[in-house]
């Protein structure tokens, strides 16, 4: 009997020695192993993270993402790559966060290693651990529509908010931040945006302010690079299609609205020199006002240039590559944040030919010309060694001229104001040389920039390794600034015009 006893003691302490393994244990074999955090995941009715191509895709440069972040995703990012070199970019659809931070900084320096971009499409959502990854992209885009969130890590315990900034658990994600090239100061942003149980939507300003996407100016010079290449054969009306078609994806890229279910305005003309009767085609899209919807301002810049003459290409990098890609960025940063006025943006066509598109857009607007406020041109504006703009139209609109200098003051730019005075013989008259000249005739207000000619104007040396870029980027901020600056202060147009 009392052997029994004995024995039933043993078997007691080994099974309670089991179970406390099996309490102690197991969550960690759970937690750490891939099989255990993809059965997690399940039960709590999330999907580990999966990489797919679309079906319907025809370029399978762009690997798409869904799903929370695991114990495997190191692994199989390396396999999804190794099988196609051919991927540029991982677009992040709906990727919630991350039930591994080990692996997830690891796998995310894979991308960066392999220097693979990073995408946020149409209405993606991406938080807390795949905010880390999306990071990690060489180049980094967020479509307006997307949402992009942040918190506060937790060891089960405390927030990182709760530990001093010294403490070393700090240190993995201030190292990987800084690898990233992210403000460190961003890192304790998220600390305290959230708590770990909740989730903080970054604004528009704080993706900005911590440099979240990749430089925008970069943007600006790849659009006018690509734009004056060989590729596009000098943009010649007629002849330019594929402009056409970069420019309409762009716009539906970014979300501007269509004026009657399409952004391609066709219209004919005479061509002056030939007689003969031609087609261009207007590239147009509007951002809804938040307080004067039913108020414009036109924001335009001509896409056509010259085309080949002779077997020679004219690519027309300044002439008018800079405004047209000026035109796409400034698209996208107003879609991002809305103005008070409704923002028309349209690429005209055939201004070399004699200024038909902008003629054809006043003669059938698809608003009505009375609702247009305000006309802005750019025309040739990234290519001038003395850092000189010229601001046109402030002569017969000088209600204009104190929200411009305002804005300009401040601007390493010599920003000068002419070309508008029709008796000062020192100056090319420019008010109805460009598309703004449409627009004057009709009496609506309009601003051009421009440059002076250089010696690349209407010349095969009109090319982007000849731009001056720095010139080129502080201009378009300029002119952003000016936009924004007219668009809360409007000024009064009734004021008496010089004349």
């Amino acid at each position: 009997m009392k052997k029994n006893v004995k024995r039933g003691v043993i078997v007691l302490l080994i099974c309670i020695v089991v179970l406390i393994g099996v309490i102690y244990f197991f969550p960690q074999v759970l937690y750490n192993s891939a099989l255990g955090q993809k059965a997690i995941l399940t039960f709590s009715g999330e999907k580990v993270a999966t990489f797919y191509f679309k079906e319907d895709q025809t370029k399978m440069d762009t690997l798409y993402m869904k799903g929370i972040i695991y114990r495997n995703t190191h692994n199989d990012i390396q396999k999804v790559l190794n099988e196609n070199p051919q991927v540029t970019t991982i677009a992040m659809i709906d990727v919630g966060g991350s039930i591994d931070d080990e692996i997830n900084l690891i796998a995310s320096q894979e991308i960066r290693k392999r220097k693979i971009n990073t995408y946020l499409p149409k209405n993606a959502m991406v938080a807390s651990g795949g905010t880390d990854m999306f990071l990690a992209g060489t180049k980094r885009k967020i479509h307006p529509t997307a949402k992009l969130g942040v918190h506060s890590w937790s060891d089960g315990t405390k927030g990182g908010n709760e530990y001093p900034q010294d403490h070393p658990d700090h240190i993995k994600y201030l190292e990987y931040y800084s690898e990233m090239q992210i403000p460190l100061k961003f890192y304790w942003y998220t600390l305290n945006a959230a708590s770990a149980e909740d989730i903080h939507w970054m604004t528009p300003s704080e993706i900005k302010q911590y440099k979240i996407e990749t430089n925008k100016a970069s943007e600006l010079l790849s659009l006018q690079k690509k734009m004056s290449s060989d590729e596009f054969l000098g943009r010649r009306t007629g002849n330019n299609l594929k402009t056409q078609d970069l420019i309409k994806s762009y716009f539906k890229e970014i979300g501007l609205r269509q004026f009657k279910n399409a952004y391609s305005s066709q219209f004919s003309f005479i061509e002056e020199q030939t007689k003969k009767q031609r087609t261009g085609t207007n590239i147009m899209g509007y951002v809804k006002g938040k307080k004067h919807e039913a108020k414009y301002l036109v924001i335009g810049a001509h896409y056509d240039h010259l085309g080949v003459v002779n077997d020679t290409i004219y690519n027309g990098a300044d002439d008018n590559a800079s405004g047209t890609a000026a035109l796409l960025v400034l698209a996208k940063y107003f879609v991002k944040h809305q103005p008070e006025h409704s923002i028309i943006f349209v690429a005209f066509d055939a201004e070399e030919l004699g200024l038909f598109g902008s003629k054809s857009f006043v003669q059938e607007p698809p608003v009505p010309l009375t609702d247009i406020k305000l006309n802005i041109n750019f025309d040739m504006i990234s290519r001038n060694p003395l850092n000189e703009i010229y601001v046109v139209g402030t002569y017969d609109y000088p209600q204009f001229k104190p929200l411009i200098q305002s804005v300009a003051k401040p601007s390493s730019l010599k920003v000068s104001y002419g070309h508008d005075n029709p008796d000062d013989t020192t100056k090319d008259y420019w008010m109805l040389s460009s598309d703004n000249g449409p627009f004057h005739k009709k009496g609506i207000p309009n601003i051009t920039f421009s440059e002076e000619d250089h010696p690349g104007y209407h010349h095969p040396t009109d090319d982007f390794e000849n731009i001056h870029p720095v010139f080129y980027k502080n201009v378009v901020t300029l002119i952003q600034k000016v936009i924004e600056k007219v668009d809360q202060q409007f000024p009064d147009n009734d004021l008496k015009l010089k004349k």
